[in-house]
């Protein structure tokens, strides 16, 4: 099979849970004996607005076709000028592109940079579009429907993007990010001219706006133009065949904002470092481990966690103790109960469950899933999370392998309560880790998205 991936590119010029992802699959779908290749968004040429499709280089028996002059690329910066997210181009580049290659189905990770007209090529084509959600956008334009205060935006309108996109990259910001020689010094590791270029880019006026109160008058003045950049990607959403939702969270929100209920199939991601490491917890009657993976932000809930922890100091729960690993303005023991250690990495997951009773996930926001889950369940350690937190699918039922509450203080205090006078209910949930299938490998996650794929395949031909 002839597989397109269209996805921002490869480590480590991208990082992130989408860039993980899609390049485990890739690299598994090669392993089984498929033809991918990958079409990332590239530089943004000065001298040229030509649409060109560059051979880049085959990694891990992948094609990786670099797009010159795509869309910008926002990432998670948010959008300052509408207009430019929404030029068009000629479509018979695609269309060369699609057909010289034989693709036979196309795997979207996401619509930044690229063009409409690449769809419109694919459906004349007749070649499948499937969509795979990472994130929400092209419903939000800032990615995670959280508006200019860090709450969560129930009740998205233009006007409400323009304040939130306030102080979005600039263009030249955003053409220096998507430069060569920008993604030539990330590939080389080189951290420290990184910074240099980073320090320039932030301390260069002219990027960022003359103003504050001239920059919201502006915005205010464009707010059609958001609107008009909504509908943009509304209409390439409806161009996609089929989307493989992450989560029936993310299915939820997709669902109120474009009309897609009956094209989706809910699948689990995973990644291929997921190994089968559970083990039997054996937890101390006067003490409950909790530990916390992420950064210091409200709308990961960082502050509900420590304004719980600091109620249950107060009622007398002290042996209750939290880790908090991630990046975060604070380092060393904030309270004789919370303990900052800073960064990790990924090597270091094992001797961090080794270490924790209860994974906390208590985030505000609407996450799509959330890989750190299932890291906890691959140790055999059970998770108290939001409702709001898309790998709540793999916990199936609040007491099986986790606890799903509220987003509140209040709700976290009477459930570490609850466990603490009671670790037979975190004894169970380990116990039911240790004894459920062990499915959320690669390779199983592969025969999954091989089966869907095959099925629109075959829809096509009847």
């Amino acid at each position: 099979m002839k597989i397109l991936h269209y996805t921002l590119g490869l480590p480590p010029y991208r990082s992130g849970g989408l860039t993980k992802y899609t390049y485990d699959l890739m690299k598994e779908q090669v392993k089984n004996g498929e033809d991918v290749y990958l079409l990332f968004p590239g530089q943004l040429k000065r001298n040229s607005n030509e649409t060109i499709i560059k051979r880049y280089k085959v990694v891990n028996g992948i094609n990786v076709y670099e797009l010159i002059n795509p869309l910008p690329v926002p990432l998670l910066n948010g959008i300052q000028n509408p207009e430019a997210f929404m030029q068009s181009t000629d479509y018979i580049v695609y269309r060369e592109f699609l057909n010289s290659n034989k693709i036979e189905i196309i795997n979207l990770h996401t619509l930044m940079g690229l063009h409409k007209e690449f769809l419109i090529a694919a459906k004349e084509l007749t070649i499948p579009i499937v969509y795979t959600t990472h994130d929400y956008f092209g419903l939000c334009l800032k990615v995670n429907f959280l508006d200019s205060n860090s709450i969560i935006c129930e009740d998205r309108n233009s006007n409400k993007c323009s304040n939130c996109n306030l102080k979005a990259d600039s263009l030249n910001k955003i053409r220096i990010l998507q430069s060569k020689e920008y993604r030539l010094m990330k590939n080389l590791g080189m951290i420290d001219k990184i910074k240099i270029l980073k320090s320039y880019i932030k301390s260069d006026k002219s990027l960022d706006g003359i103003g504050e109160n001239i920059l919201l008058t502006k915005y205010n003045a464009q707010s059609s133009n958001y609107e008009l950049l909504l509908k943009y990607y509304e209409e390439m959403f409806t161009l996609v065949d089929r989307f493989i939702f992450n989560s029936e969270i993310t299915k939820k929100v997709y669902s109120k904002y474009i009309d897609i209920a009956t094209k989706g199939d809910i699948v689990s991601i995973t990644h291929k470092d997921i190994r089968d490491n559970r083990q039997k917890k054996y937890l101390n009657p006067y003490k409950l481990r909790l530990t916390y993976l992420g950064p210091d932000k409200p709308y990961k809930g960082f502050n509900l966690l420590i304004t719980a922890m600091k109620i249950l100091k107060e009622l007398g729960y002290s042996n209750i103790s939290l880790n908090v690993y991630g990046n975060t303005s604070y380092i060393g023991q904030i309270d004789e109960n919370i303990k900052v250690n800073g960064k990790y990495v990924y090597s270091d997951l094992e001797k961090i469950f080794k270490e924790t009773d209860l994974l906390i996930v208590p985030s505000r926001c609407y996450e799509t899933f959330g890989f750190i889950t299932l890291e906890a369940i691959s140790y055999g350690v059970p998770v108290l999370l939001t409702d709001k937190v898309g790998s709540k699918d793999i916990l199936k039922g609040n007491f099986n392998k986790g606890i799903i509450i509220q987003d509140s203080s209040e709700d976290i205090v009477k459930t570490l309560v609850t466990l603490y006078e009671d670790k037979s209910l975190i004894e169970n949930m380990n116990h039911n880790i240790l004894n459920d299938e062990f499915n959320i490998t690669l390779s199983q996650h592969y025969q999954e998205i091989n089966n869907i794929y095959n099925r629109i395949l075959k829809e096509k031909i009847s």
